[in-house]
């Protein structure tokens, strides 16, 4: 993160809420009229010329006012985003009461809380179902089948089994696949897909093709198990004026209709516990390059798991979607456990 004064920690403070609000680049006049009296539209100028050479704001054309960049919103969301804007008692009251009342006449969470959510949020919002933390590799068996065609099977830990036949260049006997199918299992066994690709390098060059195929198995099999994804509020996102120019929103559009890209995506974008904020062009997936996500996981590492979170343009009230997601993630937790 950048050091700042305190003058321009709260002057990139009030252009990230202006901009937010109005959806236009922010003068300096009105942070120094609506903000900091004590300062004339001068020197605030040029405390933002000091943030745009920063990288924090930047300047859309000439005359114009500043819009955050996408590390203006993170310096934002890790240093000057104020932790006590927590949800009021109030809002937390109604939102638990409106949860509980549908979830009693058999509303599934997985569409209530991402309701909800964009419904209070005025933006899109994604959940995934609860599933089994992860697939994971049991053992991995190479069968000949003709001098150069080999069938992989894949025992996961669910008890499931995925085959797919893989043609070698030249003959393997059986006692070399025998071998390699003991190593693969012992270098790959209880992996996730994304554990088994970095175990991966530590396995003999002869042994690596069978395992590629075998990790495929196991992604597919993920995928398919975190394909439902409820989307809500897709009006409000397609609503917001960064998205009026088409080019902007189709790439986005693409990734929220392909569900096993999306929720792939989802899971793989929560690297670690809590509420998870990606901005922009911190997205893995290019097409997700102008938009931002506020995510966390519910449920039980250990037992089942899914995704609750809200997408927009990176022009997000981060204040308020840290809070609320991180809330209607606990009220899921209560429901997912019973």
């Amino acid at each position: 993160m950048t050091e700042l004064t305190p003058r321009r920690e709260r002057i990139l403070r009030h252009v990230v809420e202006e901009y937010v609000a109005l959806a236009q680049p922010v003068p300096s006049d009105l942070i120094a009229r609506k903000y900091e009296s004590e300062l004339s539209p001068a020197t605030v100028r040029n405390e933002m010329v000091a943030l745009e050479e920063a990288g924090l704001i930047a300047q859309p054309h000439t005359s114009a006012g500043r819009v955050p960049t996408d590390r203006g919103y993170r310096q934002f969301v890790e240093l000057l985003m104020q932790e006590e804007r927590e949800l009021a008692p109030a809002e937390r009251r109604t939102l638990r009461q409106q949860f509980n009342q549908l979830v009693a006449l058999g509303t599934e969470s997985t569409h209530l809380a991402p309701s909800l959510l964009a419904r209070t949020l005025r933006s899109a919002a994604v959940a995934t179902r609860a599933v089994s933390s992860h697939a994971r590799v049991r053992r991995i068996e190479l069968v000949p089948l003709e001098d150069d065609v080999v069938l992989v099977t894949l025992l996961m830990q669910s008890g499931g089994v995925r085959q797919v036949v893989h043609r070698v260049d030249g003959v393997m006997d059986r006692d070399d696949l025998t071998r390699l199918s003991n190593e693969l299992s012992e270098k790959l066994a209880d992996k996730t897909p994304g554990q088994a690709r970095r175990a991966l390098k530590l396995v003999s060059e002869p042994a690596r093709p069978f395992g590629t195929a075998a990790i495929r198995l196991l992604q597919h099999a993920q995928d398919q198990t975190l394909a439902a994804v409820t989307l809500e509020g897709l009006a409000q996102l397609l609503s917001q004026p960064e998205f009026a120019q088409s080019q902007k929103l189709r790439p986005i559009l693409e990734v929220l209709e392909q569900q096993p890209l999306l929720a792939r995506f989802l899971a793989e974008s929560l690297a670690s516990p809590g509420v998870q904020v990606i901005i922009g062009a911190e997205n893995r997936l290019e097409q997700m390059r102008d938009a931002a996500l506020v995510l966390t996981r519910y449920g039980t590492e250990d037992d089942a798991w899914g995704v609750l979170g809200v997408l927009g343009p990176t022009r997000l009230p981060y204040w308020r979607a840290v809070p609320m997601v991180r809330f209607m993630a606990e009220l899921m937790d209560v429901v997912s456990r019973h």
